[in-house]
Protein backbone atom coordinates (compact mmCIF):
# COMPACT_ATOMS: atom_id res chain seq x y z
CA UNK A 1 0.00 0.00 0.00
CA UNK A 2 1.45 3.13 -0.82
CA UNK A 3 1.39 6.01 1.78
CA UNK A 4 2.87 8.79 0.08
CA UNK A 5 5.47 10.66 0.87
CA UNK A 6 4.22 12.05 4.02
CA UNK A 7 3.04 9.37 6.36
CA UNK A 8 4.56 10.87 9.58
CA UNK A 9 1.82 13.81 9.30
CA UNK A 10 -0.65 11.26 8.12
CA UNK A 11 -0.14 9.67 11.27
CA UNK A 12 -0.82 12.90 13.14
CA UNK A 13 -3.42 14.08 11.15
CA UNK A 14 -5.06 11.04 11.89
CA UNK A 15 -4.06 11.23 15.65
CA UNK A 16 -6.01 15.16 15.88
CA UNK A 17 -8.45 13.69 13.51
CA UNK A 18 -9.53 11.41 16.64
CA UNK A 19 -9.13 13.90 19.11
CA UNK A 20 -11.69 16.30 17.27
CA UNK A 21 -14.44 13.72 17.30
CA UNK A 22 -14.09 13.59 20.82
CA UNK A 23 -14.00 16.60 21.72
CA UNK A 24 -17.05 16.96 19.56
CA UNK A 25 -18.67 14.54 21.59
CA UNK A 26 -18.16 16.39 24.56
CA UNK A 27 -19.44 19.60 23.22
CA UNK A 28 -22.63 17.30 22.36
CA UNK A 29 -22.98 15.20 25.86
CA UNK A 30 -22.51 18.18 27.41
CA UNK A 31 -25.51 20.43 25.58
CA UNK A 32 -27.79 17.67 26.55
CA UNK A 33 -26.88 17.24 30.10
CA UNK A 34 -26.50 21.13 30.37
CA UNK A 35 -29.15 21.15 33.24
CA UNK A 36 -27.25 18.92 35.26
CA UNK A 37 -23.83 20.45 34.65
CA UNK A 38 -22.28 23.32 36.77
CA UNK A 39 -22.95 26.66 34.82
CA UNK A 40 -19.45 27.45 33.05
CA UNK A 41 -19.20 23.47 32.09
CA UNK A 42 -20.92 23.49 28.86
CA UNK A 43 -19.27 26.71 27.44
CA UNK A 44 -15.81 25.63 28.28
CA UNK A 45 -16.23 22.46 26.84
CA UNK A 46 -17.26 24.71 23.79
CA UNK A 47 -14.24 26.80 24.04
CA UNK A 48 -11.69 23.43 23.81
CA UNK A 49 -13.15 22.25 20.70
CA UNK A 50 -13.16 25.88 19.46
CA UNK A 51 -9.86 26.30 20.58
CA UNK A 52 -8.65 22.81 18.81
CA UNK A 53 -10.53 23.95 15.48
CA UNK A 54 -8.85 27.27 15.61
CA UNK A 55 -5.28 26.36 15.72
CA UNK A 56 -4.75 22.57 14.68
CA UNK A 57 -5.95 22.58 11.13
CA UNK A 58 -3.22 25.25 10.43
CA UNK A 59 -0.71 23.17 12.79
CA UNK A 60 -1.34 20.29 10.96
CA UNK A 61 -0.91 22.35 7.48
CA UNK A 62 2.57 23.32 8.61
CA UNK A 63 3.58 20.16 9.40
CA UNK A 64 2.70 19.02 6.19
CA UNK A 65 4.66 21.34 4.40
CA UNK A 66 7.80 21.21 6.70
CA UNK A 67 7.62 16.77 6.01
CA UNK A 68 6.86 17.83 2.16
CA UNK A 69 9.73 20.01 2.22
CA UNK A 70 12.16 18.08 3.25
CA UNK A 71 12.24 18.45 6.63
CA UNK A 72 14.12 15.60 9.12
CA UNK A 73 11.90 12.70 9.35
CA UNK A 74 12.73 12.91 13.08
CA UNK A 75 11.76 16.64 13.68
CA UNK A 76 8.11 15.90 12.06
CA UNK A 77 7.62 12.94 14.80
CA UNK A 78 8.57 16.00 17.38
CA UNK A 79 7.01 18.42 15.97
CA UNK A 80 3.81 16.36 15.84
CA UNK A 81 4.04 14.58 19.08
CA UNK A 82 4.28 18.03 21.37
CA UNK A 83 1.51 19.30 19.72
CA UNK A 84 -0.68 15.63 20.16
CA UNK A 85 0.42 16.41 24.11
CA UNK A 86 -0.10 20.20 24.18
CA UNK A 87 -3.60 20.10 22.31
CA UNK A 88 -4.44 17.24 25.24
CA UNK A 89 -3.17 19.11 28.13
CA UNK A 90 -5.13 22.47 26.90
CA UNK A 91 -8.16 20.11 26.90
CA UNK A 92 -7.43 18.42 30.48
CA UNK A 93 -6.99 21.84 31.75
CA UNK A 94 -10.22 23.11 31.05
CA UNK A 95 -12.32 19.88 32.04
CA UNK A 96 -12.37 20.24 35.67
CA UNK A 97 -11.77 23.96 35.45
CA UNK A 98 -13.14 27.63 33.86
CA UNK A 99 -10.66 29.41 34.57
CA UNK A 100 -7.09 29.59 34.32
CA UNK A 101 -4.79 26.01 35.04
CA UNK A 102 -1.27 24.88 34.20
CA UNK A 103 -2.62 22.66 31.94
CA UNK A 104 -4.25 25.11 29.95
CA UNK A 105 -1.64 27.70 29.77
CA UNK A 106 0.93 24.88 28.99
CA UNK A 107 -1.02 23.72 26.10
CA UNK A 108 -2.32 26.65 24.87
CA UNK A 109 1.56 28.03 24.73
CA UNK A 110 3.08 25.39 23.69
CA UNK A 111 0.31 25.21 20.64
CA UNK A 112 1.65 28.77 19.61
CA UNK A 113 5.54 27.97 19.98
CA UNK A 114 4.79 24.84 17.68
CA UNK A 115 2.74 27.01 15.17
CA UNK A 116 5.99 29.79 15.52
CA UNK A 117 8.33 26.65 15.02
CA UNK A 118 7.37 25.87 11.95
CA UNK A 119 6.75 28.95 10.38
CA UNK A 120 10.11 29.86 11.21
CA UNK A 121 10.72 26.47 9.44
CA UNK A 122 9.13 26.78 6.11
CA UNK A 123 10.59 30.21 5.57
CA UNK A 124 13.98 28.53 6.22
CA UNK A 125 13.29 25.77 4.11
CA UNK A 126 11.42 28.93 1.03
CA UNK A 127 14.73 30.66 1.80
CA UNK A 128 17.58 28.24 1.67
CA UNK A 129 18.20 27.50 -0.88
CA UNK A 130 18.24 31.24 -2.12
CA UNK A 131 20.74 32.34 0.76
Amino acid sequence: MNTGAIPATMLYAGIMGLLAVALATQVLWARINAKKLPDWKPDTTMRVQANFVENVPLALILLYLLEAGGAPTVMVHVLGAALVIARLLHAWGYSGNPGATYPRLIGAQTTFLLLSIMGFGLIYLALAPRL
